[in-house]
């Protein structure tokens, strides 16, 4: 499949970054939907309910992260494959995927044999909260399997183009999810295990959806396990650009220990804004990041085909909707934040607290809008080092530091940490992008469209 019969190589570059991009973001925002319904079904149940799912998110990141992480790295090397027309190192990368995730599912089994209450037990000694923990982020570790399957699927598919299959998936898994949460949890009584068990049979069937997308005969790839092939290098390539990009996932858990941490000692009213603070977020941000998704392939395919002219196109206008998307967001959080926490909580302290927070935190949406893009135009080209240190940077090199010293001057100065870390991090990677285009777009040979 090579860029004259690849639609990757030869469409217009707008008319292209929409279609591939759209479905990746609407798919993006229903996830980010279904997260804060979710939420509000396992409040219901009681407080020390929502407490032990809360305590089980960062094992749920872990989990993501690695499916994330590997499908990115799959993701890379199928675009770059198929652009320089090997379609058989393409159809290698996928099915060690599928083998990874199966390994990094044991990991979660592991997990839940040995590790799983002694986890909760590191945070509370609450019995009640320990137990509905364990019962839940057991079932969670399990069924994690399907979440593997189905995120290393999406990615594969987007690495082809394909944005419409990966759409389905999230919108099966998240649809079924919310579907059977009440149901489970209130009509058969199944309190908070039927929320997990909500959440691993939606999981299933997004993974049904994305290995159909695989394996049937209308795919792209030509997969055949019984003919697969262990090969070191190719593990080391999907890596290259995987293994950063799980740490980069893993990041967020990490930061809002450390940051909870900071701003406990201030107030527990605190603790619950950020809370509602990363839910609210998810909406400005999960468009953009389905953005990257769109772009990813685009780049990472006529970096294949060495067409640094699509390359530089791609990267415009991608900074150009970013920048246009969370410029929207920055706006809604600017005037309406008193509307959005009290989506929340009727708290007038709380939503006093919330007003302040989302709009100073809200000044870093701007300058994120083309670090966002930056950290995706390295792993288009196989840079995942670069976007890992972008990452570390954005998330705890500088924004931790910072937090921590601006902590001595009152709560609402930690929150001006965001704005001031995203704005330094972006220096730095502008830095780097002018680094990547030098030794690795310039020197390529423009194919013509």
């Amino acid at each position: 499949m090579h860029a004259k019969n690849n639609k990757m190589g030869y469409e217009p570059m707008l008319p292209l970054i929409i279609k591939m991009s759209l479905p990746a973001m609407l798919s993006m925002f229903i996830q980010s939907l279904y997260n804060v319904v979710d939420s509000y079904f396992v409040a219901q149940i009681s407080e020390p309910a929502l407490r032990a799912t809360s305590l089980s998110f960062p094992i749920q990141i872990l989990i993501i992260a690695i499916a994330v992480g590997t499908g990115v790295g799959v993701n890379s090397f199928v675009a770059r494959s198929l652009g320089a027309g090997r379609k058989k190192d393409a159809d290698s990368a996928v099915m060690h995927g599928v083998v990874l995730a199966i390994i990094s599912w044991l990991i979660f089994i592991v997990f839940r044999l040995f590790f799983v209450q002694k986890f909760f037990t590191l945070f509370t000694s609450d019995a009640e909260v320990i137990a509905m923990g364990t019962s839940y982020l057991s079932i969670v570790s399990v069924g994690a399997i399907f979440t593997l399957l189905q995120i290393l699927g999406e990615k594969a598919l987007q690495g082809t183009g394909n944005m419409m299959i990966p759409m389905t998936s999230q919108l099966v898994g998240a649809i079924t999810n919310i579907i059977l949460d009440p149901i489970f949890i209130f009509v058969f009584g199944w309190g908070i295990e039927g929320a997990a068990i909500a959440t691993v049979i939606g999981q299933f069937f997004g993974a049904m959806v994305t290995l159909y997308g695989l394996f049937s005969k209308k795919s792209v790839f030509d997969l055949n396990i019984k003919g697969f092939t262990w090969d070191n290098s190719t593990v080391k390539k999907i890596y290259e650009v995987g293994f950063p990009s799980i740490l980069m996932q893993s990041l967020g858990a990490f930061l809002t220990i450390f940051l909870n941490g900071i701003i406990i000692q201030f107030s527990e009213v605190a603790v619950s804004v950020l809370g509602v603070y990363f839910k609210l977020e998810s909406f400005v941000m999960m468009p953009v990041f389905g953005l990257g998704q769109g772009i990813l392939p685009i780049i990472g395919f006529n970096y294949g085909a060495k067409n640094s002219d699509r390359i530089h196109e791609a990267y415009r206008y991608g900074v150009l909707i970013s920048l246009l998307l969370l410029s929207v967001g920055f706006v809604i959080f600017q005037v309406f934040p008193a509307q959005l926490m009290g989506i929340f909580s009727h708290d007038e302290a709380m939503i006093r607290m919330g007003v302040i927070t989302l709009r100073l935190i809200s000044l870093y949406f701007i300058p994120a809008s083309l670090g966002i893009v930056n950290s995706t135009f390295f792993q288009s080209l196989g840079l995942g080092n670069y976007s890992l240190i972008v990452s570390f940077l954005r998330q705890m090199g500088i924004l931790l530091p910072i937090a921590y010293l601006m902590s001595n001057f009152g709560l609402h100065f930690v929150w001006l940490a965001y704005p001031i870390a995203e704005t330094l991090t972006l220096l730095i990677s502008t830095k780097l992008r002018r680094k990547a285009i030098r030794e690795y777009v310039d020197p390529l040979e423009t194919v013509p469209n």
